[in-house]
Formats: C-alpha cells, structure tokens, sequence
C-alpha cells in the first residue's frame, strides 16, 4: 500500500515532513481552530450543551430539531461560521496528522503495511470531517427536518467515524512510540 506522500512530489513530502514543515502545519491548524472554537462557544444552549459538539453527536431528527430550535438567528450564523472554520481545520489537521505519522513511521524505521494504513487514517478522519460538515450545513439552511429526517443520524455517523478512527490514530501511534523505545532500549 502506497503512503499518502507518495501522491505528492518527493520534494513537498520531504518539506511537509521535516521540522518547519510540521511546524507550519500545526501553526496553520490552530490558527483555523480558534475561530471554529469562538463561534462554537456561542451555541451552548440548554438543548446544545456543548455547543456545535451536542449537533455532531445527535443521530435523531427530533433530537437535532431541538437543537436547532434552541439557537435564535445570531446562533445559527455562529454555527454556520463554525462549520465554515472546521471546513479548513479538518484539511489542515488532516494533512499535519498525516505528515507527523509518516515522519514518525520514517524514524521508527518499522516495517509493514499496517504503518501505511496508520498514515491513511488521518486522511479519512479529515475526509469524514468535512462530509458531516457539509451535512450540518444542509440541516442549518433546512428549517424543519421533515424530509431531511435522515440527514442528522448520517451526520453523527460521520462523526462517530472522524472520533473512532482519531482514536485508533491516537492509540496506534502510542503504541508504535512504545515500541520504538522498547526496541531502543534493548539495543543499548
């Protein structure tokens, strides 16, 4: 299996991985969170106790209709604007999650297929990301559910998968961190 890099020229990859290059990414990733963080914040309802967070984990109509009935005009453009923040976040966290696993995965110096699926996992994670955002922004535009009934349960599908695969990202990178110190070790 091919690691996400190679898609790109070797020149780009080899920048995107260095220090600076992860240095950028990560400035470039809070940079774009902050903002989606600001107008999230103003979305903290009774009905939204966690804001935006409360939408993305709704799986029923009725659930995310009370959601969207808390929030008054003002509400919903924050949401809107915080989807629009996370439409360049998830890109960007993408992209500096991919970049910080292949240069890991280079310093480890393992070997194996499964390293080049744990380098694809932030791809999809980000991909997920942006196709639930796109969800939400119908479910924000379309008044009342009705029709669009299934729109909240495919959303919080899309989450629940961004959230599951960040976290088998997170725990597999723990465990390839290990087990290069483990293998460190025994050598010295």
């Amino acid at each position: 299996m091919r690691n996400p890099s190679d898609f790109l020229s070797p020149d780009l990859a080899r920048r995107l991985r260095g220090n600076l290059g992860l240095v950028a990414l990560g400035l470039l990733t809070l940079a774009l969170g902050e903002p989606m963080r600001t107008h999230a914040e103003a979305l903290l309802t009774l009905a939204a106790p966690h804001g935006i967070l409360s939408l993305q984990f709704t799986c029923t109509a009725d659930a995310a209709q009370r959601i969207l009935d808390s929030w008054d005009g003002v509400a919903m453009d924050h949401a809107r604007s915080s989807l629009l923040w996370d439409s360049g976040f998830a890109p960007a966290y993408g992209i500096a999650l991919l970049a910080l696993t292949e240069r890991l995965v280079t310093l480890s110096r393992h070997g194996g297929s499964w390293l080049s699926v744990l380098a694809w996992l932030p791809f999809w994670a980000a991909s997920a990301d942006l196709a639930e955002n796109l969800l939400h922004y119908r479910l924000l535009d379309g008044g009342a559910l009705g029709s669009m009934a299934m729109l909240p349960t495919l959303a919080c599908g899309f989450a629940l998968f961004k959230w599951g695969v960040l976290a088998l990202w997170s725990v597999a990178l723990v465990g390839l961190g290990l087990g290069f110190l483990v293998n460190r070790m025994t050598r010295t």
